[in-house]
């Protein structure tokens, strides 16, 4: 795809909306999962002292499940906006260029 007019600045700012809606619900798929996980192991555990290391196992889990939806996210939000530079530098080349 060209993006060089302004309707394709739209179409990569579209696009671009587009990434990060995804991401973001990858990002809450993710964080679910991570958390059923972390509940799971500690509904797992049967003595009190199996629950504290499953505490301590399943906070570990939602961190890392937090830290992976919040790097899609970055990642996302990153490409949408390179997409939308993209875009806005050959729009200004092709304003350039019919003068």
């Amino acid at each position: 795809v060209v993006l060089g007019s302004g309707r394709s600045r739209r179409e990569a700012e579209q696009k671009a909306a587009t990434v990060r809606e995804q991401a973001q619900k990858l990002a809450e798929t993710v964080r679910r999962e991570g958390n059923e996980r972390a509940d799971s192991l500690v509904a797992r555990a049967s003595n009190p002292l199996a629950k504290a290391a499953a505490r301590a196992a399943a906070d570990r889990l939602r961190k890392e499940a937090n830290d992976k939806a919040d790097g899609i996210v970055r990642e996302a939000d990153k490409r949408a906006n390179d997409m939308i530079e993209e875009a806005k530098k050959k729009a200004a080349a092709i304003g350039t260029n019919r003068t």
